[in-house]
């Protein structure tokens, strides 16, 4: 090999090693550049993470995360006691109970289950006597609430009594 063959050689040999060593550079380069937007993103995702963990901890405190559970427990109950027949039905009639449901927690059916639900614990926790005799029964008709009660009850119950059945018509 003679002297030009080998100062060619050389010379194609630095020219491969500056062609790697500029591929190597740029390489580092497109490196360091990803590394510094990673340092960006983690220096913007910190103040986020502190307010997620600050709030998930606030919720926690409230019991939102034992209500959710205790709730998939409920909806786990409600789903495995009904069969594709039972649902079939409940779809045929939600909007008649949702207008129902609607129309009892109206204030004043509220309030009268809740006078019910007290009187009829009142009741409970009395002790119990005689049955009242008949002119015992009449001498209540003297008062005003027992008579507007019981004609209230009567309502009801004529409202049971009845052949059509009483429907609420959605309103539009």
């Amino acid at each position: 090999m003679t002297a030009v063959e080998m100062d060619r050689s050389l010379v194609e040999q630095l020219d491969r090693l500056s062609l790697q060593m500029t591929e190597i550079s740029e390489e580092l380069e497109r490196q360091r550049e990803m590394r510094e937007m990673l340092l960006g993103l983690t220096e913007l995702a910190n103040p986020v993470m502190q307010m997620l963990t600050a709030r998930a901890a606030e919720l926690e405190e409230k019991g939102y995360f034992t209500f959710a559970q205790g709730g998939m427990e409920i909806a786990d109950r409600v789903v495995t006691s009904f069969t594709e027949e039972d649902v079939q039905a409940l779809g045929d009639n939600i909007v008649l109970i949702l207008n129902t449901v609607k129309e009892m927690t109206q204030p004043e059916v509220m309030n009268l289950l809740s006078r019910t639900a007290v009187e009829v614990q009142e009741i409970e926790d009395s002790p119990v006597g005689p049955p009242p005799s008949t002119f015992a029964l009449l001498r209540q008709m003297r008062d005003p609430e027992v008579r507007r009660g019981l004609a209230r009850a009567l309502t009801v119950l004529r409202s049971l009594g009845s052949q059509a059945p009483t429907t609420t018509s959605p309103k539009e």
